[in-house]
């Protein structure tokens, strides 16, 4: 064989084994995750809609699938499956998922699937738009072509300028979940710290170079959330370092590098009174950052001077320029439980910067922007929790008492006029205040868009056919008044008789 001849034999083999090598990596993938595989395996398993009491869909498969790369990078690729009823939730039929500021959003997949033969029908409608605040977001709507139909989504979230893997988990949805899978892949020799509640061990694997963490929840219930009788929500954390006191500095040094904006024109006159109106001048709608997080920190870069703002960014502003106005202010951190030296070292354990501020001439009280009630209330997302802070690199914690049960009301007020015909038109008040508050709409007055529907679905009232037009939303020293004009038919006329019932409703 020729000089010639033998390089292009060897070139032929070259490019024979590149060839191979690339179907085996997307063999690989296939066999790492396929949606049409996935949805007709999940078909066979899962049971019914039916059998899910009532709900509109079921969440067939939650997989989250953590690896921390060579350099400290860590990459988070989340699968979702949904089988769909007779109608798409609200809560898919257009959502937002923020851009990572220290990282990067890469959309896999987005589109839905026969169940019965796992071939792709159609996709979902995926944009990009820039949101209020500079950083980018992804925008997915899910069309109504996907009833009765399993909508797929595969995203990539990669975030850098860390070292390390950590995470807080819900493992339960507003959805009923059938099977949802958290795993953790780490380099051989980083140790994992783990905690949650409601939860098993995980299943512990090795391989070459590596070492993986999953743990696997089966049939999950719906989560509606907190109630008075408390169901916390079952949760996941890990972290590759440990202990309450790590996991503070951070937080603290998180705090520091907000930057310290000058004060707004609202901050004029006696100091007290200014901070104050500080506090009343940030509650404006128009300097709260929608479609966000609330716990959202932009880096100092991405910092904008005029606004808008998260609710944690706000509250860590606050601090910065009561300061200024001679203001006594101690950052602290709200936890979602218990945290001791052993608890792992992640930003998702903490729930809220909470402000201990005491004005000149004043008393302490305790704040946060965004909070339903006036400053000098405490709010009732703090009411018998823990803060925590750091002195002297020694951990304090404070436990903040329950109050009186008189501190928590909903009330609600009818004031009708009944015609001849059984048909009543007037007003409804309702005024939520305290713990109500927070069950209600996350300690956060709701808006007048939309409110008639928010409060049907809070409060089950007892006649069928009612008409709520939403009037008025005041808020309170302590929570806030909803106001609506109302139209019913409470009234059942037989000959001269009229049997009424009296409207009322059950939370």
């Amino acid at each position: 064989m020729g000089g010639h001849s033998v390089k292009n034999y060897m070139k032929k083999c070259v490019l024979l084994c590149a060839a191979l090598l690339t179907l085996a990596v997307f063999a690989g993938s296939s066999f790492a995750w396929s949606a049409s595989e996935e949805v007709r395996r999940l078909n066979k398993e899962v049971p019914s809609l039916e059998g899910f009491k009532g709900a509109q869909a079921v969440i067939w498969l939650k997989d989250n699938d953590f690896r921390m790369l060579a350099d400290g990078t860590m990459e988070n690729t989340r699968y979702t499956i949904v089988m769909m009823g007779e109608n798409v939730p609200d809560s898919w039929k257009k959502f937002k998922v923020p851009v990572p500021s220290d990282g990067k959003l890469e959309v896999i997949e987005a589109a839905w699937y026969n169940p019965m033969t796992g071939f792709k029908e159609g996709s979902l409608r995926v944009s990009e738009e820039t949101l209020p605040g500079g950083s980018t977001g992804k925008i997915f709507e899910t069309p109504g072509g996907a009833v009765g139909r399993a909508v797929v989504l595969a995203v990539k979230e990669t975030r850098g300028k860390r070292y390390g893997i950590d995470a807080m988990i819900p493992m339960a949805s507003p959805l009923p979940t059938w099977e949802q899978n958290v795993t953790v892949t780490l380099p051989e020799g980083v140790a994992l710290n783990w905690a949650g509640h409601d939860i098993k061990e995980p299943v512990i694997g090795k391989s070459k170079g590596s070492q993986n963490y999953k743990w696997t929840i089966m049939n999950q219930e719906a989560w509606n959330g907190e109630g008075f009788v408390v169901y916390r929500r079952p949760y996941l954390t890990f972290g590759t370092k440990k202990g309450v006191a790590v996991s503070l500095k951070d937080m603290y040094d998180l705090a520091r590098d907000v930057p310290a904006l000058p004060l707004p024109s609202a901050a004029k006159g006696d100091k007290a009174k200014a901070g104050v109106r500080l506090m009343e001048w940030l509650a404006q709608p128009s300097h709260t950052l929608e479609a966000y997080p609330k716990d959202w920190i932009r880096p100092a870069a991405q910092f904008p001077a005029e606004g808008p703002w998260t609710q944690w960014e706000q509250t860590l502003l606050l601090d910065k320029w009561l300061k200024k106005l001679g203001w006594t202010s101690e950052v602290m951190w709200q936890a979602v439980g218990k945290l001791d030296k052993d608890s792992p070292v992640t930003y998702g354990a903490w729930t809220a910067p909470v402000l201990a501020l005491t004005p000149p001439g004043g008393k302490e009280s305790l704040y946060h922007a965004g909070q339903t009630s006036d400053f000098g209330v405490t709010a009732p997302s703090v009411i018998g929790t823990t803060l925590y802070s750091l002195k002297n690199d020694e951990t304090i914690s404070r436990n903040i008492k329950p109050g009186s049960p008189s501190d928590h009301k909903l009330t609600s007020i009818w004031a009708l006029k009944l015609g001849d015909n059984g048909v009543a038109e007037g007003t409804f008040t309702l005024t939520v205040t305290g713990g109500w508050t927070e069950l209600f709409s996350a300690g956060h007055v709701p808006s007048k868009e939309g409110l008639a529907k928010f409060v049907q679905s809070k409060v089950n009232f007892a006649i069928p056919g009612m008409t709520l037009t939403p009037t008025e939303v005041e808020p309170t020293p302590t929570g806030y008044r909803l106001q609506f004009s109302v139209k019913c038919a409470p009234g059942l006329v037989m000959k001269d008789n009229l049997l009424l019932r009296l409207p009322g409703g059950v939370p």
